[in-house]
């Protein structure tokens, strides 16, 4: 029988059992829906704003440009809430808005900073959006704040790539520096190696090839003429006769001199070495042809002219040959020449276009510094800003109702429970017979208060 009397009551029973238990959880209600109204009167409401932000990385024109801080959306969105909560923005806030002065003053900023963080949400939406959500014992508070996180950043991030920029158009500059002397050295040494071999260098090939064949040409013109003079020379010491032919020859030469004068004043400058012996030849031409008519007026022979004319004739081919040979060793000395000025021009190439790499990346970067100083206002972009919210986030008087009203339920249907499992009487003839396992010969029907009471009259 004890056994039977220590085991569980079935679950009718025990709904029956929580029912007659009903004043219990009514007062566990009532005293949690107390509670609860307690906590919404002495709770100082707080309000909640959010602030909807799309994320906008900064676009330089590359086609002008390229820059030298680069960031995809994707990498940035991943770290927004660790780069919104960090320290320098909520320190930067903390002294702009003035928050929390005592924690400030007796704790210190970063305590502040940490009351501040514990405020603040930060949620991702999609690709390249956030949320912002502050809350505060005002509603104007917790828009502003809200409203200012995201400024705040993007100034701050803006500094940074401005400072990025600036540091890499720093180190271009100090590479500049450092390579400007070696560009300098290598021009001067290209420099004193053509002004070496000006007359040797590749350029200057052909021109020493034309130079070359106009000498050859009239030195072969010059010994004709020599052979020319010669064989008259030859017949006037045969004959002995005298003639005034020479000072017609002499013309001839003459004229001769003058149209390789213009010809070299058409090819050269006034300065240039073959104007200057052209010159040098004509006058030389027109003042033995003048010496030469005046001894014709004087009476001088023509075999002496002739002679004359052989002397001029032969000193004249042996000039053009020795510029002949001048010129044939530069042509000869070119190749080498050539070989060596271009391992000086390909060293000097490597540095130069290091230079002028180095050269173009700092002007970029310092271009990229002005545009990211420019573009400060670019990084985000809220489409959604925060306004004072109009009831306050916490508490809210119904949920806080609701939430006591089903604490209470619960707490009183648990006692209830508990009160009922533990109850071991028996009521009724049913039960008894249930639980003892054996039949029921008779029961005492419960006598209330209003039974006694009812009676025949007069007792």
């Amino acid at each position: 029988m004890e056994r039977h009397l220590e085991t569980s009551p079935p679950f009718d029973q025990l709904l029956l059992g929580i029912w007659r238990q009903r004043k219990l959880v009514v007062v566990a209600v009532a005293a949690a829906l107390g509670l609860g109204a307690i906590y919404g009167l002495v709770t100082p409401p707080t309000y909640r704003a959010s602030a909807a932000v799309r994320m906008d990385l900064q676009i330089l024109p590359e086609q002008f440009v390229s820059p030298t801080v680069s960031e995809t959306v994707e990498s940035r969105i991943a770290t927004i809430r660790h780069a919104l909560l960090g320290e320098p923005v909520l320190a930067r806030i903390v002294r702009e808005e003035n928050l929390f002065p005592d924690i400030v003053k007796t704790h210190g900023v970063a305590a502040a900073v940490e009351a501040l963080r514990g405020r603040i949400e930060v949620r991702i939406e999609g690709d390249n959006g956030f949320v912002v959500s502050y809350e505060a014992r005002t509603a104007e508070e917790a828009a502003r704040i809200a409203n200012r996180i995201p400024e705040v950043y993007a100034e701050i991030a803006s500094e940074e790539r401005a400072e990025a920029a600036a540091r890499a158009a720093a180190v271009f500059a100090a590479e500049l520096d450092r390579i400007r002397p070696q560009v300098e050295a290598w021009e001067a040494r290209l420099t004193a190696f053509k002004a070496k071999h000006a007359d040797r260098l590749p350029e200057v090939l052909e021109s020493n090839l034309r130079q070359l064949d106009r000498l050859s040409g009239l030195a072969e013109a010059t010994l004709l003429s020599l052979s020319d003079a010669q064989r008259r020379y030859s017949a006037l010491a045969r004959t002995g006769a005298e003639s005034n032919v020479e000072v017609g020859r002499l013309a001839a030469a003459m004229n001769e001199a003058r149209r390789e004068l213009l010809a070299a004043r058409s090819i050269y400058t006034s300065d240039h070495p073959e104007v200057i012996a052209a010159d040098r030849a004509y006058r030389a031409a027109r003042e033995r042809y003048e010496a030469a008519a005046e001894a014709v007026a004087l009476g001088d022979n023509e075999e002496r002219r002739v002679r004359e004319e052989i002397r001029w004739l032969r000193d004249l081919a042996l000039d053009f040959q020795r510029r002949a040979d001048a010129y044939m060793r530069r042509v000869e000395a070119t190749p080498a020449v050539g070989a060596e000025l271009e391992g000086i021009l390909r060293e000097y190439a490597v540095v130069r276009d290091k230079f002028a790499t180095l050269l173009s990346r700092k002007v970029e970067a310092e271009l990229a510094q002005d545009l990211e100083r420019r573009q400060s206002g670019s990084l985000f972009r809220i489409i959604e800003p925060a306004i004072p919210p109009l009831a306050p986030d916490r508490p809210r008087p119904f949920q806080v109702l609701l939430v006591s009203l089903l604490g209470g339920l619960g707490v009183g249907i648990g006692l209830a429970s508990y009160r009922a499992s533990r109850d071991t009487s028996v009521r009724g003839a049913a039960e008894a017979r249930q639980r003892l396992g054996i039949p029921v010969l008779a029961s005492v029907p419960s006598i209330g208060t209003r039974h006694r009471r009812a009676g025949p009259p007069g007792e």
